[in-house]
């Protein structure tokens, strides 16, 4: 039994936990949260990396070499991981203009669409007989 399924789970779990109860939390919490999520998803990654299974279906794809790709494949998902987590301790949740744009949109959704002359005139246009 490979032990990549729980720590993929355990990252879905992490996402959904900061998607809803830790979702007005401090953000020290969301942060925690998403450190979490980022190391479990690496974890995850490299035991992946190590089942026999999925390298036979690597190698049927059409990888040459295990090694040389299980090398590879190990030191782009420790930058990404790396990358990852320094955006988290560094820069917070979302950049700041993800932010605006993220209230705009809020603001869009509440307001009411009037009717317009553009309407009427389609309405009309169509559903005459």
């Amino acid at each position: 039994m490979s032990s990549w399924p729980a720590l993929f789970a355990a990252a879905v779990a992490m996402w959904l936990i900061l998607k809803g109860p830790a979702a007005k939390k401090p953000s020290w919490v969301q942060k925690t949260c998403r450190l979490a999520m980022a190391f479990f998803l690496y974890s995850g990654f490299l035991y992946l990396l190590k089942w026999n299974p999925f390298w036979k279906w690597m190698l049927s794809v059409g990888f040459e070499s295990r090694n040389k790709t299980e090398g590879f494949l190990i030191l782009i998902s420790t930058l990404v991981w790396i990358i990852a987590t320094l955006r988290i301790l560094l820069l917070g949740s979302r950049f700041a203009a993800f932010r605006g744009l993220e209230n705009h949109v809020r603001r869009q959704e509440n307001a009411r669409r009037r009717l317009s002359l553009t309407d009427l005139a389609l309405f009309y246009l169509f559903m005459r007989k």
